[in-house]
């Protein structure tokens, strides 16, 4: 049997690695950044301002939600995407937590 690794690594620190994975990415950082002025948008608009295919822009919204920065509902056949109130404070304590 082999063994068990285990990480010397708070569960903040590996929370904080998930956020900063989510926003390795240029596409991502465009749909935060789009839904922090306007707090709202469709697949069609993040299509717009990417120029990505549905199907990666459901891709890369799925490593936002994976990460608590943004959440997603379904009305009118379409998907809505919304920026979580803490996803603010969780990238200000990234920010900072690297800092030190």
């Amino acid at each position: 049997m082999g063994t068990t690794k285990i990480y010397p690594y708070t569960d903040q620190t590996l929370q904080l690695a998930k956020i900063a994975k989510a926003l390795g990415h240029p596409a991502r950082i465009t749909i935060i950044k789009y839904l922090f002025q306007y707090h709202h948008a469709t697949n069609d608009i993040f299509q717009a301002i990417t120029k990505l295919d549905k199907s990666t822009i459901s891709k890369h919204a799925k490593e936002l939600i994976s990460a608590d920065l943004i959440y997603s509902d379904y009305k009118y056949f379409e998907g809505n995407y919304y920026l979580k109130s803490e996803a603010s404070q969780l990238i200000e304590m990234l920010i900072e937590d690297v800092k030190h």
